[in-house]
């Protein structure tokens, strides 16, 4: 049994007392008591460490003199280690930085995509230097402030009349839904009913937007004008 504890010892090559053995070899018959007959009677050969402190006492493998280096030669590793990992990080670092390269490269148009994107971009700028062709040649016409805010003014009300009869309609129709029971698609159906299909809702909500920044322009300007009579 003595050889089995040494063998056990040995093979995990690390700290343990009769307990420990007990608990590790139990199965073969081995209890804390003779755990600790065996491990005293290794340690009296020699074929086991000791290490006692107070009631406790501690068991492991004898280390191989040979095998322990000097502690010069311990410092001149740890030393050469210390240097080999600010390499190794310095390494990691400029691999990072290649392969954020290569990504950021990779996201490029290759030559051959280039000068097929510049005959494209070629070729829509002469379309478009046609069309200007014209325009630049001919004088035009000028808008007077005045004409200006006259147009504003029709855009504008235009606009909020569309609103303003788009949001009566609704809530019309949705009254009579209410007390009919009927679908919006079925009293369209039997009444002949027409709405603003998704187009003109999308150019209906541009053109508020529009309304919108027209109007906080004339604020703007309402404003200049009462501080200009204010400092004058």
């Amino acid at each position: 049994m003595s050889n089995l504890v040494l063998e056990y010892i040995n093979a995990q090559n690390r700290p343990f007392n009769a307990q420990n053995i007990a608990d590790a070899l139990g199965r073969h018959g081995i209890k804390k008591g003779m755990a600790q007959k065996h491990l005293d009677s290794l340690t009296e050969k020699g074929e086991i460490s000791v290490e006692v402190g107070g009631k406790s006492q501690v068991w492991y493998k004898v280390q191989d003199p040979d095998g322990v280096l000097p502690d010069d030669v311990l410092k001149e590793m740890e030393a050469d280690k210390k240097i080999k990992a600010a390499r190794l990080a310095e390494l990691n670092g400029e691999v990072a930085k290649r392969k954020a390269r290569m990504m950021q490269m990779a996201k490029q148009l290759t030559t051959k995509q280039m000068n097929i994107k510049i005959e494209q971009l070629t070729s829509e700028n002469a379309k478009m230097e046609e069309k200007l062709v014209p325009m630049r040649a001919s004088k035009g016409t000028s808008v007077s402030a005045s004409e200006m805010k006259k147009m504003e003014d029709e855009f504008v009300k235009h606009v909020e009349l569309w609103g303003t009869r788009r949001r009566n309609f609704n809530d019309a129709l949705g009254t009579i839904m209410d007390s009919t029971g009927q679908t919006k698609k079925k009293l369209g159906d039997e009444l002949g009913f027409e709405w603003d299909d998704a187009k003109a809702t999308e150019k209906l909500d541009t053109y508020k937007k529009t309304v919108d920044t027209i109007k906080r322009k004339r604020a703007i300007e309402a404003r200049q004008k009462k501080f200009k009579r204010m400092v004058a």
